[in-house]
Order: structure tokens, then C-alpha cells, then sequence
């Protein structure tokens, strides 16, 4: 990597988000009468008995082939060790870019995890950058960085992008705007959240993936602090049942999706699909839609390198923050979703695998019209049955999922924690069931601009490494 640091400064010009397009309320708005009438009039008599069939065999058809497939992933970590030891050059480098406004304190912790890391070249130089873009920080963010980065002997590759203005965008996917493909130097872009942390590992790790031949990979998302309580605990295991589904999708050749503390991307595909758009509402499932449908590439899930964040710690906060990934999957479906269906550079597959997932977005508000139903006509069959569906795909996929997660010592999870999990995760994604509901409804009536909640870091917690891996 370049030895020169630069800074810069992006001011105004950028355009703020978007307004809502009328389609766009218009498909909102259809899908909540749709999904309500189709959930009202399923607990009928004339259909009240063949729902809960079609509901069985509906889970069941999604659950078990997601659990078979993500056992045999199209790379494994042995291949992506494998392949980065038999290159015959060093193995790409990174730009690690991180958006981050008023993160000083856990920056600072960062900035050491990368400066730890042991993906260097022969003459042991780092084979990274790290880039931070600063944005409109109040807290010497920047500068905490450029300290860290001293402290950590990695102020040679260091750069602080300082993004002010009065009329810009908020956002993750408008601060990484401030550092698209032609800033980075590295052959791969990866993002980071700022309360991010890494094993030495992790570099190296994600090295082999690409050596493996993709493209685009996803870092497994851990939690910090996990077992401090519910609330914490139960994001944990949710991160994992998400790998899950993503990693089957992958291997079933579906269109499965960046997470977004994590992402890993080959700076020339970015550039192809044209960088960061600062309208994205959730950069990391806009980002997933549009290579897709522009260059067929799928996303890699790599079970062995690790991401650790914070939990969200209340309630009211969990709830803004899944609101705003729940109505930005939504406008990724409304903006992207047409160009994916029709394009030539994906297999049927991965157009059916798409469809499919953005579909069960709807089944919330197919909730909200059986249970209407049953308040109304005291048939509650077909909610029963629905409801048992939509939570048993999450079980399923929970406790399979849950076979990769060991306790602080390295030992599996035992019959009776792993069904306690399966229960709380389980639980706790019915969380959803509230959400999408809410979601389309604001795109549908909400007037405004969208505002973006930023959560708070209270920089809680360190990593552990796992001690290895299951397939």
C-alpha cells in the first residue's frame, strides 16, 4: 500500500434523501390492503381448512433446504485458507473505510484492532488503509482517529475525510459517499461500523475469500457483551439465524445480501454499480440489489471472520433501528427489485430466491388480517396456523443455526441452552410482525423527510474468539 497519508474535506453539494415516489406509496399502500384482505379472508370457512396445510408446507419448504444448503457453502474456510496460502502473489489489499459521527470513544478501539492486524506484506507493511470519514463529528472524532492511528504505528496509512455542511444527507450510505472507489487504493473495500472490532485474524481471514474467487463477501456479525441480558443475548442469536439464511441462500445460488458492518467488496464492482448512493436508506442491501442485477454477483458469507458490535440496549431504540432496515428492504424492493427480476446476468434461481424473500415482507401484514378476522368472526384457525408458520420458519433455522455457537470455553451448546435459545430467538423475531407493518405504512402516508436515528455506542465488551467452527 501507498505510505502517504492525505486528508480531505467534502463540503456541500451533495443531495440530501429523496422524497417518497408516488409508486412507491402506491405499492406500499396495495400491499397493506392486499396482505389485510388476504389474511381476513383466509380464516373463511370455505379456506379456514386448507390454510394450515398450505402454512406447513410453506415452512417446511423454505426451513430445510436453507439448513441443508448452508452446509455446504460454495467456499468453506478451508478453501479460503487454502486458496490465499497457494496464491501466487501477497493476496489483496484493503481499504477499510469506516463512516462515523461523534464516535471518538470507540474509534479509539478500533483503530488499535486494525493497527493489530497481522495481514501484512514480506517486509511486514501493512496491507491495508484505513479511511475515516468524519462527519460533521462535535467530539474531535477526527482527531481521536489521528492519535489512535499514531499510537498503533498506522498514521502512514491513515487518512481522516472531514464531510461538513448544512444541507447534507444523514446516513451511513451518505458518509461512506464521502469515500467512493476512486478515493480507496486498496483491491478490496471493506466497511465497518465505528464501534467495530476485529481479531488480529481478521484481514487474513477475509483475504482468502477473495483468493477463493469471489467477489463480494459478508463478514459474520457477533455481538458484544452478549450476555448481559435478553435483550442483548437474543440479538446475538439473531445474527446467527441471519447468517444462516443468507449462507444457504448463497449456496442454493439465491440473490443472499451484504450485512452491514462487514461488507467486503472488490473496488471495481463498486465502482461498476457507481459507488455509494447517499439515498440509500440501508447501504447494505441497496448495495447487494444493484450488483445483482448489474453483474450477477452474490454474496459470499464467511463463517470464520468475525465482525463483533454493541447490542442495542432498549427497546425504543431497537425498535427505530429495525424500523429503518424494514423500510429500507422496502424501498430496495420498490427501486431495485424490477431491474433483479429481469436481468439477463442472473440464473432463474436467484430471480425465484429473490422474489421469495422480499415476498415474506408481506406476511406481517397477512398477520394483521387473520387476527382482525378472528377478533371479528372468533375463527382463529387460520391465524393459528399462519402465525405457527411465520415463527417456525425462525425455529427451525434457529436451532440449526445454533450449532455454530460455543460457550466462552469452546464447548458446544448443550440440548437443553440450545432450546432455550431457539425460544428466545424465536420470540424475539416477532419483533417483525410489528415493524413491517409500521414500515409501510410510513412509506405508504409518512410525510417529511425521512430522519435517520443514529445509536449510541457506550463502547461495552470485548471479542472472544469462538475456537473454531462447524459445517
Amino acid at each position: 500500500m501507498s505510505q502517504t497519508p492525505l486528508g480531505g474535506r467534502v463540503q456541500d453539494g451533495e443531495e440530501a434523501v429523496a422524497g417518497t415516489p408516488i409508486a412507491w406509496r402506491v405499492a406500499a399502500a396495495s400491499i397493506l390492503a392486499g396482505g389485510f384482505a388476504a389474511g381476513f379472508l383466509a380464516s373463511s370457512r370455505q379456506t379456514g381448512r386448507i390454510v394450515p396445510l398450505v402454512t406447513a408446507g410453506v415452512a417446511l419448504g423454505c426451513a430445510i433446504p436453507v439448513a441443508i444448503a448452508s452446509r455446504r457453502p460454495p467456499i468453506t474456510p478451508e478453501d479460503a485458507a487454502e486458496a490465499l496460502s497457494a496464491s501466487t502473489d501477497s493476496g489483496p489489499t484493503f481499504s477499510i473505510v469506516v463512516g462515523a459521527r461523534d464516535e471518538a470513544s470507540v474509534l479509539r478501539r478500533l483503530v488499535a484492532d486494525i493497527g493489530g492486524q497481522d495481514y501484512r506484506d514480506a517486509r511486514g507493511e501493512p496491507s491495508f488503509e484505513l479511511i475515516v470519514v468524519d462527519d460533521r463529528s462535535i467530539d474531535g472524532t477526527g482527531e481521536a482517529v489521528r492519535k489512535a492511528a499514531v499510537e498503533h504505528g498506522i498514521d502512514a496509512v491513515t487518512r481522516v475525510i472531514e464531510r461538513r455542511g448544512e444541507k447534507l444527507a444523514d446516513g451511513k450510505g451518505a458518509a461512506l459517499s464521502a469515500a467512493q472507489p476512486g478515493v480507496c487504493r486498496g483491491d478490496v473495500v471493506l466497511v465497518l461500523d465505528a464501534d467495530a472490532r476485529l481479531e488480529t485474524w481478521f484481514l487474513r481471514r477475509a483475504a482468502g475469500y477473495f483468493a477463493a474467487g469471489a467477489n463480494a463477501v459478508t463478514a459474520r456479525r457477533r455481538i458484544l457483551d452478549a450476555d448481559a441480558g435478553w435483550l442483548e443475548c437474543a440479538q446475538a442469536d439473531e445474527q446467527t439465524l441471519d447468517g444462516e439464511l443468507n449462507r444457504g441462500r448463497w449456496a442454493m445460488g439465491g440473490c443472499s445480501e451484504f450485512r452491514g458492518n462487514g461488507i467486503m467488496i472488490r473496488r471495481e464492482l463498486l465502482a461498476s454499480v457507481g459507488g455509494w448512493r447517499p439515498e440509500a436508506l440501508t447501504e447494505d442491501v441497496d448495495l447487494s440489489t444493484r450488483i445483482a442485477a448489474a453483474a450477477g454477483e452474490r454474496v459470499a458469507w464467511a463463517l470464520d471472520v468475525e465482525v463483533w458490535e454493541e447490542p442495542v440496549r432498549s427497546a425504543g431504540n431497537l425498535w427505530r433501528q429495525r424500523l429503518r432496515w424494514a423500510e429500507g428492504a422496502l424501498r430496495r424492493t420498490f427501486e431495485h427489485g424490477p431491474a433483479v427480476v429481469r436481468s439477463s446476468k442472473l440464473p432463474l434461481a436467484a430471480r425465484l430466491d429473490f422474489a421469495a424473500y422480499v415476498g415474506q415482507l408481506a406476511v406481517p401484514i397477512v398477520v394483521v388480517g387473520a387476527a382482525t378476522s378472528a377478533a371479528v368472526t372468533g375463527r382463529k384457525r387460520s391465524l393459528v396456523s399462519i402465525l405457527a408458520g411465520y415463527l417456525g420458519i425462525s425455529a427451525l433455522l434457529g436451532w440449526d443455526a445454533l450449532r455454530w455457537e460455543r460457550r466462552t470455553d469452546g464447548s458446544s451448546l448443550g440440548t437443553m441452552e440450545r432450546l432455550a435459545r431457539t425460544l428466545r430467538v424465536t420470540v424475539f423475531n416477532a419483533f417483525w410482525l410489528a415493524v413491517v407493518p409500521r414500515a409501510l405504512l410510513n412509506l405508504a402516508f409518512r410525510r417529511g423527510p425521512i430522519r435517520y436515528v443514529k445509536m449510541e455506542h457506550d463502547g461495552a465488551g470485548e471479542p472472544w474468539h469462538s475456537h473454531g467452527h462447524e459445517e
